[in-house]
């Protein structure tokens, strides 16, 4: 018998948070994205026309020869000049005096999220998600083997459930994407995100607010004041991917004082700090005038017309798919008839060198079987009208053999 026979089963010695844990959804899209004359619309990466290639190879090369320490290790919590600009970019945004030491520069919004729920989540507490739910919120929040409710907080009557659950148990955090969610394309309305932090702040719950998307809105005026600026129980996720480049990893969290304090810590535990030269070259963009503004718009009229473009193509589902327009975000959130189930479809649209993303991925239980995800950040703009024909083609033979 052989030493690991002898000492049992090497999966035995797993911690027993990693029970249960399986794949990612957006994982096995990402994978799926990857293949050869796939059209891509389950991968919700940036659009390669609206990264700004040109001013990161410049500047990368100036850093270079400039700021030669950018190549040593950094600040555990970030670049200080970096963090002060985002606590400077909160200040302005939210009203609420922000100080350096409350935000902390993290492997992307993903890993921010990680440092909460070490810090807050203990086995079985309750914490909140939209309905749909962002599906690395739900990952991270299993993980840590939170008891997950999720309540359609945009939708009608989203926040009278939830003041119905906080009333009748106690509940750790919210958490939701307020602006152009992942995956609904949902925004909270003024209204919804004054009761939400009025909901906080008398039944002490903290919210996170994971906000990636909040500048890509696609008609002017920007979306409502961030929740930070209504509560100071707001926990602000941010990130630099979306907008600027996702290959950066680089993302932001800002805490109250008490908590912040944790979040350093936690963050040192995790790998002593980000990348020094990649935290140095998205300062650099940033202090750049104009140039951060120019990049924005610029990304905001590429994502609106790739929407456009593939709302219009799936006119030829002649209304048996159902959507409502986003008005910002990379995602368009659809509905099959009801008797229809999105994972069947995706196995015939993956005949058809189409993906997508169903909708079973964004719920912690009770999923919307006929729900699905399209992306139409991603795949090459001149392939979306393909794309939604080749949807149809699956759609036609899928419906042709399920009863009603």
């Amino acid at each position: 018998m052989n030493s690991a026979g002898a000492a049992g089963s090497l999966r035995a010695r797993l911690a027993a948070r990693t029970r249960g844990l399986g794949p990612s959804p957006i994982g096995e899209a990402f994978r799926t994205a990857g293949d050869p004359g796939v059209i891509p619309l389950a991968a919700g990466s940036p659009a390669p026309e609206a990264l700004p290639t040109a001013a990161v190879t410049r500047i990368a090369a100036e850093l270079a020869r400039t700021h030669p320490h950018a190549l040593q290790y950094g600040d555990t919590s970030g670049l200080p000049e970096l963090r002060e600009l985002l606590a400077a970019r909160h200040r302005h945004g939210t009203g609420r005096p922000t100080a350096t030491g409350q935000v902390v520069i993290t492997h992307g919004a993903q890993q921010g999220l990680d440092l909460i729920c070490q810090a807050l989540v203990d086995p079985g507490d309750t914490v909140v998600v939209d309905r749909p739910a962002y599906t690395g919120a739900l990952q991270v929040l299993r993980l840590y083997r939170a008891d997950v409710a999720a309540v359609p907080i945009a939708g009608d009557p989203g926040l009278e459930r939830l003041t119905v659950l906080v009333r009748r148990r106690p509940v750790k955090a919210v958490h939701l994407v307020p602006d152009f969610a992942n995956p609904s394309g949902r925004t909270l309305t003024s209204g919804q995100r004054a009761a939400l932090a009025a909901l906080a702040e008398r039944y002490g719950f903290l919210i996170i607010e994971d906000n990636p998307y909040g500048e890509l809105y696609f008609t002017p005026p920007a979306p409502r004041p961030p929740l930070s600026a209504l509560s100071g129980r707001v926990i602000t996720l941010g990130s630099f991917s979306k907008v600027l480049f996702p290959a950066a990893r680089l993302g932001h969290l800002t805490a109250p004082s008490e908590l912040a304090t944790v979040f350093h810590t936690l963050k040192q535990a995790a790998d002593l700090g980000n990348s020094a030269l990649l935290q140095h070259l998205v300062l650099a963009l940033l202090r750049e005038p104009g140039l951060l503004r120019g990049q924005t718009a610029r990304a905001r009229a590429v994502y609106r017309e790739r929407r456009d473009l593939l709302m219009d193509a799936l006119r030829v589902f002649d209304g048996a798919l159902r959507w409502e327009p986003p008005g910002g975000g990379f995602f368009l959130w659809a509905r099959l008839p009801e008797h229809l189930d999105a994972r069947a479809l995706l196995a015939e649209a993956l005949t058809e060198k189409v993906s997508f993303v169903p909708g079973t991925a964004f719920y912690p239980s009770a999923p919307d079987h006929s729900a699905l995800r399209l992306s139409y950040s991603y795949a090459p703009l001149d392939s979306l009208r393909e794309a939604a024909g080749r949807l149809h083609r699956a759609y036609l033979r899928l419906a042709g053999r399920t009863p009603c």
